[in-house]
């Protein structure tokens, strides 16, 4: 044991072997040669920060680090990995693992978007209310986007809105308003919602792949669906 600094947190080298997958890790595409740097990187002058993991019967859970992890178990040659050991539940190891996601500079625009959907549905799941809007993180936030939109659309038009749409306004705009101020780049749910979210829920799992592996803006990716959409079978390679 390196450092034990309470009863809730500590802080070990533990077997890489007994380390199983974060559930809630949205990333997929891994740049090999980036991993083999990242490797090399942590062999010769060590890892500057720990991967964190949760206990999970006799083994542990990853709940932040994938590119450490990954890097260290295909391609550095030591079998221990140093862990920040944490006791969380589910929910506090989907937001931890969505904030850090977003922390990360390699970040694709898609994966960026994703990562923000993760943690606003991260944030707002508890919400009963909120979570009855659909069975998924897209579908949910999606209702309620469409849902306050909508309503500020109907208040900007001095139309009439019924009092339970603005309480409903009320509820959730603060709390997004919150979420917004604190990522990393300042960023408008309406604008968001409008220009951003549609990325997430269009594109197919192909055209996902192909922006994943090549770095694609938002611009580019747009411009793909767009193709997709007025060429009916141009892009029938990628989206099946």
């Amino acid at each position: 044991m390196i450092k034990k600094s309470s009863e809730h947190i500590s802080f070990e080298n533990i077997l890489i072997h007994k380390i199983d997958p974060s559930p809630f890790q949205k990333r997929k595409y891994f740049d090999t040669v980036k991993l083999k740097a990242l490797a090399e990187s942590i062999e010769n002058d060590g890892m500057i920060e720990p991967i964190i993991v949760r206990p999970k019967d006799d083994r542990y859970e990853l709940v932040a680090g994938e590119r450490r992890l990954r890097a260290t178990l295909n391609y550095a040659k030591q079998t221990t990995i140093q862990a920040k050991i944490i006791h969380a539940n589910d929910l506090q190891a989907r937001r931890i693992s969505a904030a850090e996601n977003l922390q990360r500079e390699d970040f694709s625009a898609i994966e960026s978007i994703e990562a923000i959907v993760d943690i606003i549905d991260a944030q707002l799941i508890e919400d009963s209310e909120y979570a009855a809007m659909g069975q998924t993180p897209e579908t949910r936030l999606n209702t309620l986007f469409a849902k306050l939109h909508s309503i500020q659309n109907s208040l900007d038009r001095q139309s009439k809105v019924s009092e339970s749409g603005q309480q409903l306004l009320h509820k959730f705009v603060q709390q997004l308003e919150i979420i917004f101020k604190k990522l990393p780049k300042r960023l408008e749910w309406k604008s968001f919602y409008v220009h951003d979210f549609p990325l997430v829920r269009e594109i197919c799992e192909d055209i996902r792949k192909i922006s994943l592996e090549n770095q694609l803006n938002k611009s580019q990716i747009k411009a793909i669906s767009e193709i997709k959409k007025k060429i009916p079978g141009s892009l029938s390679t990628y989206c099946k």
